[in-house]
């Protein structure tokens, strides 16, 4: 018998797919009405945050109201240089309007058509309209927290990489169970670009052209799949900052307790690889022998699983990613999905004083998320 969660899941791909492919049909239209809305808007005012040579680009969608922690991210912006440019795709009220007038270079809120890449695309359009080219644009979203604790080194890490196009976590080729290729690309909710590649023709092609859609699968698949290459073709240098290889690379550089508490707050969604991990626990020592077991599992697991899904004690300890994700991510056995998991196993490293701690509101929210998945 197939498992009926399996079936849940291929239905709902074949229904993305459809209305992707429905889509086509329909949706160029919505575009060009967007466009024209988006030309007629005034051009919004200066708040309390001076323009100069950094911008982000900071996109959000809050229907509920305005978490703390998405002003800790505007704090952390500003701190280092970056004015922010909020695009938000749900009404903002006026008490959370007043907030981000405090921290925020300009607030633009529009309606959430095409998703987060559709919200890229308005504020990469309207600072080519403004004439504003700034030095770094950095573009981001709110469905991770970022950064996660004070002090946060990421950005200055992110402009010290020799690239055009610098993102965090990126994804080589890989070839399937099924023999297809799966394409790299670099994860969609942090990109920083040089001036060089804001002023390029491949980078401003892209938005023009990007044929913004509410469909998730097109937003995937057109936007965050499409755009490395793209850049990549218009002869910018992308990289990215985090990547599996040099996640492997690193841990194999680590004393064996590293790897123990690598496993021990490991997020497991195959029974196998968890019935290993639960093994190599038990059988635990500081030989070499067990090293190189560990990570031979290690590698067995980040080849069926993303690294940072399932091993958030090192991606946070080791890599010093600093930044959580806040989506479901896949499931693949019915039960919780692998990012509430290892948001759980961080938590639980955290109140076991084997990490640091979080800031505040970031720990309160995932707190709060996962109770509510529990």
């Amino acid at each position: 018998m197939i498992p009926l969660w399996k079936v849940r899941r291929e239905s709902l791909r074949i229904r993305q797919i459809i209305l992707a492919w429905v889509g086509n049909f329909y949706e160029p239209r919505l575009k060009r009405q967007h466009d024209l809305w988006r030309e007629k808007q005034p051009e919004p005012r200066n708040l309390s945050v001076t323009l100069a040579g950094k911008v982000a680009i900071f996109l959000i969608y809050q229907p509920k109201g305005i978490v703390p922690s998405i002003f800790t991210t505007l704090k952390w912006l500003v701190a280092n240089g970056y004015a922010p440019f909020v695009i938000a795709n749900a009404p903002v009220s006026n008490i959370d309007r007043d907030k981000i007038s405090a921290l925020a270079w300009r607030l633009f809120e529009r309606p959430n058509f095409g998703y987060d890449f559709g919200g890229y695309r308005d504020g990469v359009l309207l600072l080519k309209t403004w004439g504003i080219e700034p030095e770094r644009l950095l573009i981001i979203n709110d469905s991770v927290w970022m950064p996660t604790r004070a002090g946060s080194t990421l950005l200055t890490r992110l402009e010290a990489v020799e690239a055009d196009v610098v993102g965090g976590i990126t994804h080589s080729d890989t070839r399937q169970r099924n023999g297809k290729v799966r394409r790299g690309h670099l994860e969609s909710y942090l990109y920083l670009l040089n001036l060089r590649a804001f002023k390029s023709l491949a980078f401003l092609g892209f938005w023009i052209n990007y044929p913004a859609s509410n469909n998730r699968l097109n937003a995937v698949y057109l936007g965050e799949r499409r755009f490395p290459d793209v850049m990549k073709n218009g002869g910018l240098l992308v990289e990215g900052l985090f990547s599996k290889d040099r996640f492997l690379e690193k841990l194999s550089e680590q004393e064996n307790y590293i790897l123990r508490l690598t496993l021990k707050y490991a997020s497991y969604i195959e029974p196998e690889l968890a019935a290993e991990g639960r093994k190599l626990l038990k059988d635990y020592s500081t030989s070499d022998n067990w090293h190189n077991l560990a990570l031979a599992h290690i590698r067995r697991t980040v080849d069926r699983r993303r690294f940072n899904a399932v091993f958030a004690y090192p991606s946070d300890a080791v890599f010093g990613m600093d930044f959580i994700k806040k989506s479901a991510g896949s499931t693949g056995d019915g039960g919780a999905s692998l990012h509430s998991r290892m948001r759980k196993k961080l938590l639980s490293a955290v109140i076991a004083d084997e990490l640091p701690p979080l800031l505040p509101e970031v720990q309160a929210e995932i707190a709060s998320l996962e109770a509510k998945n529990a």
